[in-house]
């Protein structure tokens, strides 16, 4: 009977972890937007001013997205196992969206489809189109793999491991890509290599998590002080432009790169962060979590250009003292619209999936 109960407690809190997890989810989808519209709004200032820092900031937010939804999945997938359905599915949700932002580019955007471009679309994956989808994947085809050797690590040898590849791809591109302005052209660097790393701190965390700082208060206060870090990076950087770009420095968001020491130890703290909170599971949280593979796709498509500076009208904000606003009210919108389209489309697949059920199994009787 306590056995039965020990399980029934185990179960319980895996929902809430999860449910944790989907709202973190969430936060990183918003994150990614708001960072997008201040990447493709076209704001441009002759000075630095408060306006540009509002940009600078939301700007730091994209890649802090990108490490965590990875940080989840590492978490996750570390004793999840690989399903050729479920790659399936992602491959037809990446087509779905491909096209849905090909026929709007064609009707908004005066995009005109050649013989070579239109078989091309059918291939998104295989080019830079979307290159966190292309990125993804490959760690998803991977990770039998990847799971399978570090699964085979002793705890010692994993953290030889991690510590050796952030030295690598962390450390030394912070301080001497402060040299170029650029962290990531560093040793061979690219996104697929940055990204199986913090799978492996995700993966890291879920095998061997930390016997110290185990209270929410601590890492919450230490995510505020590296956030900080962040936004006075902005100001110190502009404030004394002349010295940093003698040093190379160009522009006052320099650590906003994934690779960045503060900006991956952030990542990681707020993962940290999310892991202590306990919240009941919410149909709502996890159905909306649901949604943001579909509105990453959606959002970041072919679209960007009319999105931000004709849809929204992102130029006219540029010198409001609204903007400090009006950049996360449209990431809300943004995020609302696509996750009620990507519902429809969930809806779509579900009706496909159980017609072809109901045919196979016909055909099979007759």
């Amino acid at each position: 009977m306590a056995k039965e109960k020990n399980k029934t407690t185990t179960k319980n809190n895996e929902m809430m972890r999860s449910s944790n997890f989907e709202l973190l989810r969430i936060i990183a989808i918003l994150c990614i937007i708001a960072f997008h519209f201040s990447f493709e709004g076209g704001f441009s200032y002759p000075d630095f001013c408060f306006n540009e820092f509002v940009v600078y900031s939301f700007h730091m937010l994209g890649e802090l997205g990108v490490n965590l939804f990875i940080l989840i999945s590492g978490y996750h997938m570390i004793k999840g196992t690989f399903k050729w359905k479920k790659l399936l599915t992602l491959i037809l949700e990446v087509q779905f969206y491909n096209w849905i932002c090909v026929f709007l580019s064609m009707q908004f955007n005066g995009l005109v489809l050649d013989k070579r471009t239109f078989f091309t679309n059918f291939f998104p994956v295989t080019e830079y189109k979307y290159w966190f989808i292309t990125a993804y994947i490959l760690l998803y085809l991977f990770s039998p793999y990847i799971n399978k050797l570090l699964l085979s690590l002793s705890q010692k040898e994993f953290q030889n491991l991690m510590t050796l590849c952030l030295i690598l791809f962390c450390l030394i591109p912070s301080f001497y890509g402060a040299l170029k302005d650029d962290t990531e052209t560093l040793l061979y660097y690219n996104r697929f290599i940055w990204l199986m790393i913090v799978y492996m701190i995700g993966a890291y965390i879920r095998l061997y998590p930390p016997v110290k700082l185990t209270k929410k208060r601590q890492w919450f206060c230490i995510c505020v002080l590296l956030f900080c870090f962040l936004e006075a990076a902005i100001l110190i950087i502009e404030r004394f432009p002349h010295f940093f770009e003698k040093a190379g420095i160009m522009e006052g968001n320099y650590f906003w790169r994934p690779n960045t020491l503060p900006m991956a130890a952030l990542s990681i703290s707020l993962f940290l962060l999310f892991r202590l909170i306990k919240i009941q599971p919410n149909k709502l949280i996890n159905r909306l979590a649901s949604t943001t593979l579909g509105i990453y796709l959606l959002h970041d498509g072919q679209m960007n250009y009319y999105l931000w500076q004709v849809l929204l009208k992102s130029g006219e904000y540029a010198f409001s003292r609204r903007l400090i606003l009006y950049i996360p009210l449209c990431a809300l919108m943004v995020f609302l619209v696509c996750a009620a389209v990507d519902l429809l489309r969930q809806f779509l697949f579900y009706l496909c999936h159980t017609l072809f059920t109901k045919l196979s199994i016909e055909s099979i009787s007759i």
